[in-house]
Parts: C-alpha cells; sequence; structure tokens
C-alpha cells in the first residue's frame, strides 16, 4: 500500500470518528510487526468492523455496497479476466460480466483508485467497482475460482518453495 492510500485510510477513519490518535499508533505498530498494509492492519487489531469500513469506504468513494459477496451466483467466465492472483493479492472479486462488456467487481479496499484501473488494465475491461467485507471477499475467491485458475499460481508458488 502506498503511503497515500495509507494516509488516505487514516485520514478516512480520523474525520469519520472511527480512528484516535492512540488508535493509529496501535495500526501503525501492527504494520511494522507484521509486515501489513494500513487496510489489513485496522481489520486484524479490531478497531474498526470490517462492515463499518466496508460502509464507511462505499460513502467516501461512492461506490455501491455490496452485502453477502458469498452468496453470488457467478458465471466462470469473469474468472478469465481477473486472474487467481491478481484477486487474492488486491481482494478483488469478480461477479458479473455486463452485456455491454462492463466487468462489475468488488472490492474490500476501495481507498485507491489506481487499483480500479490496474485492474482496467489486467482486465481488458471496463470495471464497475463495489464495495464488500474483506472476509467475504476472500471466502467468495476461495470459493468460486475454478482449481484450474488457481493452479498455475499455486504451482509456481510451491515450486519457488522448493527452490526450482
Amino acid at each position: 500500500m502506498s503511503l497515500d492510500s495509507q494516509e488516505r485510510i487514516f485520514e478516512i477513519l480520523r474525520h469519520r470518528g472511527h480512528l484516535s490518535a492512540t488508535g493509529q499508533k496501535v495500526v501503525l505498530g501492527f504494520m511494522e510487526q507484521w509486515g501489513v498494509d494500513a487496510f489489513k492492519a485496522v481489520i486484524e487489531t479490531h478497531l474498526v468492523d470490517e462492515s463499518k469500513i466496508a460502509e464507511i469506504l462505499s460513502e467516501e468513494f461512492k461506490l455501491p455496497r455490496l452485502m453477502r459477496v458469498r452468496i453470488l451466483n457467478v458465471e466462470s467466465e469473469v474468472f478469465d479476466f481477473v486472474p487467481y492472483e491478481f484477486a487474492l493479492e488486491h481482494l478483488a472479486f469478480p461477479f458479473e460480466l455486463k452485456s455491454d462488456g462492463t466487468l462489475r467487481v468488488v472490492f474490500a479496499d476501495a481507498s485507491n483508485p489506481d487499483r480500479i484501473k490496474s485492474l482496467e488494465v489486467v482486465a481488458g475491461k471496463k470495471i464497475a467497482a463495489y464495495v464488500g467485507e474483506r472476509s467475504e471477499i476472500i471466502s467468495a475467491i476461495q470459493r468460486h475460482y475454478p482449481i484450474s485458475k488457481q493452479l498455475p499460481g499455486l504451482l509456481s508458488a510451491n515450486f519457488s518453495e522448493r527452490g526450482l
């Protein structure tokens, strides 16, 4: 996460009364200790509930809030546009390809507009971004992505761990 994105998360949460100066110090310490970004640190420290963060980001960036991500009925063609590794790294779950070619994707952290732009480049599609809860997006990625889309990344990770 870039410093701008980190500061954006802190500023949004402070402005809305969900992160005190002490809370921010706790988050910064957690980030340093565990090497995670501000978004994940805020959730992992339980200073702000992930559903509240999703609600705040939805309002802040004027993006629709998608509830109950894990129960979506997803057409498998959407996975051709968002690689499994990208989905996991950026917590971005594609769930519908509209008839006009727009790919609907739910993000856990919508605080970085560059993430959406980079997905447009990767997918070769216009992205309609939504905001959802982190745990539901992770669950949806694990549940819905076909194993054939997961295998290349899993195999390369396995080989690199073994030094092959």
